[in-house]
Order: C-alpha cells, then sequence, then structure tokens
C-alpha cells in the first residue's frame, strides 16, 4: 500500500482491484456521469456480514470537488486501502468497517482534474466555458515556453510594482511607496493574449483584462445562500447547475444514514468546521461542543490547525462569506456534522506563516516585508526538498506579445496546491487518522438490557432498552434533531399478538457520550419500549430498535415464564 496521485483511468482500476479482492467489504457504483460522459464514482465500504450498509450510521468523505485538489483523491483512496488492509489487525480499523459505514466519492470534477494530471493545465473544477457563452478575448494562462508548466512571468516595466528581492533574487518583493532607480517588473502567471476580433495593431496590456474561460467553481454551486455569478464568481447559473453535483446530492439522499462529512480540499493544513456566518455563539450550546471537540480531536491525530470557516476565512469585506458551499449545505439543510480539510501546510514546513494558524484577517495584516520574508522561506525549503524537480529558476524567453520576459516560479501543481509526490503519504496517514476517528465518533446503538416477565398464562411483559454508545447524538448534531421527522423507533415481530403498547413505537433521538455532563444521568443518551404481548410459551421474538441516520440494532429472546 502507497500513496500516489491518480489518473482517471488508475483510479478506475484501483477501485475494481479493490471491490474484486474485498467483495464483503466493498461496493463500488457509478453514480452519475461529467459534462465530458466520464464515470462518477461512488464508493461504499462495510462488513457486509454484520450487517447492510444503510443498517449503521455512516461516515460521508467527498474528495477533490477542485480539479486541481488532487491530494484530496490520493487521500480518500489511501484510507479506503488502509481500512481495508488493516480489517482484523488493527482495532480501530476492525471496528470501524464492522459497526459503521464508509461512503467515498473519491473524485468530483473528473473532466478538470484529469486535464490537470495530464496536461500543463489548471482548472478551478471544470473545463467547460464559463461563465461566457463564447471564449472571450484576453489573457489566458498557458504554458508559452512548451515546459510542461504553467508558472510565473515577470515583465520589465517602468510601471512595475515588483523588484527583485535583495537577499533572494528568486523572490518578487513589492515595490515601496515613492522607490525609483531600480529596475522594475509586472509580475503575473504564465500565458498569453487569446485574441478573438479583428484589429489592428493593439499593445498588449491593453487587451491583458482576464479572459475568463473555464471558473466555474463546484463548491459554489450547491443550494445554501447562493449568490449567483455577480454575488459570487464561479457560482454557476443556478444551485446544483452542475451534472457533478447533482450526483453528489443524490447520492446524499439515498444514503439517509450519513452522519457525519468530510470535504478533502488542498490547501492549508487546517480543519475547518461550523459555523461560517458569524461567531460560535450563532451555533447551539450542544453543536458548539460537538464541532469543536471534533475538530480539536483531529487537529491533534493530523498535525493540522482547526478552526471555523468564519474565524480562519472571514476579512470583515464579505457580503456573504463563502456561498453556496458543501459544508455549509451538509449542516445548515440536513443537520450533518460536517468539516472542510484543507490538505497541505507548505507555509508550516517552510517555517512561514499560513491562514490555517493565522486567519486571513492577520494574514492581510502582514507587511510587504512579512511576505518577503516568507517568500525567502518557502523557496529555501523548496531548493532542499523538491529542487530541480519543483524549483524553475527565472529564465529568459521572447514572448510573442510580451517582448523578452523571464519565466519562473516553484511548481504550481505538486509544491503550491498539492504535496511533493516523496509527502503525499505522510499527509495521507495524517488525515486518514483524522476521518477514521470521526468514523468511529458517530452513532452506535446497542441494547443494554431486555427483560421478559410473564404477567398471566399466555401473557407476557417485555422491556427493552436502548442506547447510543456513540459520541455524536443519532441525529448527527442538534440543528439534525429539529430537521429530522423521525428519531430511533422501537420493534418487536414474531408470532405474538401486542395486547399493550404499539409496534413500531416512538424512542426519539438519543444524545451520544459526547453529550454527557458530570452534573446529570445520561439520561437522553438511553431510551426504551414496553409491549405486553400474547404468545404461546417459547415463542421466538424479535427486538428491534432502528434509525435513519444512526442504523439499527436487534435481539431475539424467548418467551418463557
Amino acid at each position: 500500500m502507497s500513496a500516489k496521485y491518480y489518473t482517471y483511468q488508475e483510479m478506475w482500476d484501483e477501485l475494481q482491484r479493490l471491490q474484486e479482492a474485498y467483495p464483503d467489504f466493498v461496493t463500488v457504483e457509478v453514480i452519475g456521469h461529467s459534462r465530458q460522459g466520464r464515470n462518477i464514482a461512488g464508493v461504499t465500504l462495510t462488513n457486509s456480514k454484520t450487517g447492510p450498509a444503510l443498517s449503521k450510521s455512516a461516515v460521508f468523505v467527498d474528495a477533490n470537488i477542485h480539479a486541481g485538489e488532487v491530494a484530496g483523491n490520493a487521500v480518500a483512496m489511501y484510507w479506503m486501502q488502509w481500512c481495508l488492509s488493516h480489517y482484523g489487525t488493527d482495532e480501530e480499523a476492525t471496528e470501524l468497517l464492522d459497526a459503521h459505514t464508509l461512503y467515498i466519492i473519491p473524485r468530483i470534477a473528473v473532466d478538470g482534474a484529469e486535464l490537470y494530471m495530464t496536461t500543463p493545465a489548471r482548472f478551478r473544477s471544470s473545463p467547460h466555458t464559463y461563465p461566457y457563452s463564447e471564449p472571450p478575448e484576453g489573457f489566458i494562462q498557458d504554458d508559452v515556453n512548451g515546459d510542461g508548466h504553467i508558472l510565473q512571468m515577470r515583465v520589465p516595466a517602468e510601471d512595475g510594482g515588483f523588484v527583485i528581492d535583495d537577499v533572494d533574487p528568486r523572490v518578487m518583493r513589492p515595490r515601496r511607496p515613492g522607490e525609483i532607480g531600480g529596475t522594475y517588473y509586472h509580475v503575473f502567471p504564465e500565458g498569453r493574449i487569446d485574441r478573438t476580433s479583428k484589429t489592428g495593431a493593439v499593445p498588449a496590456f491593453a487587451l491583458a483584462k482576464d479572459a475568463r474561460r473555464y471558473s466555474m467553481d463546484f463548491n459554489r454551486n450547491f443550494p445554501i445562500r447562493w449568490a449567483g455569478e455577480s454575488g459570487q464568481p464561479g457560482s454557476g447559473p443556478y444551485p446544483l447547475s452542475e451534472p457533478e453535483l447533482r450526483a453528489f446530492a443524490d447520492f446524499i439522499h439515498h444514503h439517509p444514514n450519513i452522519s457525519a462529512y468530510v470535504a478533502l480540499h488542498t490547501t492549508g493544513g487546517v480543519i475547518l468546521r461550523q459555523p461560517s456566518t458569524g461567531p460560535d455563539t450563532i451555533l447551539s450550546p450542544t453543536d458548539r461542543n460537538l464541532f469543536t471537540r471534533v475538530a480539536e480531536m483531529g487537529a491533534k491525530v493530523s498535525g493540522y490547525h482547526s478552526g471555523s470557516n468564519y474565524k480562519i476565512f472571514a476579512t470583515g469585506h464579505e457580503k456573504v462569506l463563502m456561498p453556496g458551499a458543501a459544508d455549509d449545505w451538509m449542516y445548515d439543510h440536513l443537520g450533518v456534522l460536517g468539516f472542510t480539510l484543507e490538505i497541505w501546510d507548505l507555509n508550516k514546513r517552510a517555517g512561514a506563516r499560513g491562514y490555517g494558524e493565522l486567519g486571513m484577517r492577520r494574514m492581510m495584516e502582514l507587511t510587504p516585508e512579512e511576505d518577503a520574508e516568507d517568500d525567502r522561506k518557502i523557496w529555501a525549503w523548496a531548493d532542499k526538498e523538491v529542487r530541480q524537480k519543483g524549483v524553475f529558476n527565472w529564465t529568459s524567453f521572447e514572448h510573442p506579445d510580451f517582448g523578452m520576459v523571464e519565466i519562473g516560479g516553484l511548481d504550481p501543481k505538486f509544491v503550491l496546491q498539492n504535496p511533493p509526490l516523496h509527502l503525499i503519504e505522510e499527509e495521507c496517514k495524517n488525515v486518514g487518522a483524522f476521518l477514521t476517528q470521526l468514523g468511529l465518533s458517530t452513532a452506535k446503538l446497542i441494547i443494554p438490557s431486555v427483560s421478559v416477565t410473564e404477567e398471566g398464562s399466555g401473557l407476557y411483559r417485555v422491556v427493552a432498552e436502548v442506547a447510543n454508545a456513540g459520541f455524536l447524538p443519532t441525529s448527527s448534531t442538534d440543528k439534525g434533531k429539529s430537521l429530522l421527522q423521525e428519531g430511533v423507533r422501537a420493534s418487536i415481530d414474531g408470532a405474538v399478538e401486542v395486547v399493550a403498547g404499539k409496534s413500531p413505537t416512538e424512542v426519539g433521538h438519543l444524545a451520544g457520550y459526547g453529550g454527557q455532563s458530570t452534573w446529570s444521568p445520561p439520561k437522553n443518551q438511553r431510551g426504551h419500549a414496553e409491549w405486553m404481548v400474547k404468545a404461546e410459551p417459547g415463542t421466538a421474538v424479535t427486538v428491534k430498535f432502528e434509525d435513519r441516520r444512526a442504523g439499527a440494532v436487534s435481539t431475539m429472546l424467548t418467551l418463557r415464564g
């Protein structure tokens, strides 16, 4: 078992291998198709011998909703392999697959990710023309020197806003106010002017407006505070407009036992939790406790930072913070405890400042000198760790639009956006540890006690107790309790006549041990059902407790005096 970055075919080959190697544990299905017709995989992992997938509480993990964030796909694939290969020898892997269900969509942006992996191109999510119906004229990112990478360009210009750093000539620092007498540059991504209209000679910079070609952002297309293109670039023409996301939403709808959720992204080295719309006080005390405790657990086992979306990303300039995002939708509309996990913290590796640790508000307060200091650290780290595989010194190139330029920088794909190949396994192990602990935190129904008392000839009183042995409540969150119409239900089946009580009967939602208090007994963590039944002595009956989100548990007993 080793971590790697997968092309589309390699991913499907590995999924098929896992299904063939572990037929009692793995189900792989095609849940939908991309705009270009590629299959989107939905994977179910559980021990079918201990019960069907829907009879157990589940953790749902998706990855690669952004085309270039292929480390998420690598983590998802590695985690599945780890769980399966360690079943029977590792206590956590065994419990996870015996008592819980894992649902994984290992790659959502299958079209964009394939081009990302096989060409120099980079995409936010999907390589279809959006938001324009026809490609506009202007500047587009491109591999103009043909070296297989889209790096950075620096173009000498009197009105340039950047200057070569005095300490490390590969670093470009901002030009200081009133600074004169040096050589100054415009610095922007490697690319060219794409001319779509007939015109005479026009200066290149006059045409250098951003010609946004492929700016669809799947993670702004969910039906939660959706803002439209004018309010949030990349949001799509309407919520769930993209076939990939409709397949995603349908998958969730058909798996009501999803109790926890993680979206795997890059970068930042941070576990992001709710809320997104304000400080923690907008959550109920119960949900605030659940989110913070699980996120802190994740930070401990992964080595990442943790914090709320609002705390990490809010700068004070937003009308709506990250509208249309999946984790907000899962919590606000479905009541599922969900997280966005940003894999890979290059800044931390290099000893530089990063938003996962400081938050975006503090990062915006850094001075240009502090930014340049951090850039030097990142270049020095790359020199040591990736060398010529990821470090590209500035090299002269005669550009067809801008004349003589220099092209260079760090590998944007496997240094900046994703870990270098030799470090991806470490990231997979760390993030996988959190995914495992989260799965083990979901609800687990047990039957602590059941009793049968003969109250008369052929008349029996049956009392059964149910408890939630998981950290999370059966509703996943306090918000989930308000959204779900049903809680745990109890039933008694067999050749009996129920003469008192009813079957099925409502027991209600059960808290998990994460909600226990030292000041009161765990009364909300347990429930019971009681029936008076008529039956022949020796009749076998089954008592069952079930919940759409928490799964089911049952026990058989014999009616005797």
